[in-house]
């Protein structure tokens, strides 16, 4: 379900603690990709520039959550998500990542960028003055609610090792 969510969300929110703000907290909605519609890698990656808090906030704080909804995946008019179920309803899933955001290193900034494209491709028009660049959030615990009785934590490994294809 961890991948689920992930791969076919192309949005989610991000938490992170704000430089201007003496460390509150600070909620962002971002792109995210994990890879091309048929071809989930599991890693996350966000397109990022710090005149944005989000960037900018993580530079100093690098540490954040990101949350994705299954309410939130729709397939233009198919109703997908979680149909009639009310969103906080625990059978609406959500999974909340924590980690490490950082830019991705220049030898695999093409490689990034291919996949946010791939599901974004709006970026490639972006100004080039504004310092946009690809970041993945490296994942520390992912956490899921989907079924009553709480949240539950998602192994790391298991997350990756899931075999996910939406084709």
């Amino acid at each position: 379900m961890a991948r689920y969510l992930v791969h076919n969300n192309l949005w989610g929110v991000m938490g992170t603690n704000s430089r201007d703000r003496k460390g509150l907290p600070w909620t962002n909605v971002v792109d995210l990709s994990d890879g091309p519609v048929c071809n989930s890698t599991g890693r996350l990656f966000f397109y990022l520039t710090s005149l944005d808090e989000t960037a900018y906030d993580v530079e100093v704080y690098p540490t954040v959550s990101f949350t994705v909804a299954e309410a939130a995946i729709t397939n233009n008019a198919d109703a997908l998500g979680c149909g009639s179920t009310d969103v906080e309803d625990p059978t609406c899933a959500k999974l909340v990542v924590i980690g490490d955001l950082l830019v991705v290193p220049k030898d695999e900034q093409d490689y990034a960028i291919d996949l946010l494209a791939s599901r974004h491709p709006v970026i490639k028009s972006w100004p080039a003055n504004h310092g946009f660049q690809p970041y993945e959030l490296h994942i520390d615990t992912l956490n899921i609610l989907d079924f009553y009785g709480g949240m539950k934590q998602v192994p790391t490994q298991e997350y990756f090792n899931a075999n996910y294809t939406s084709c």
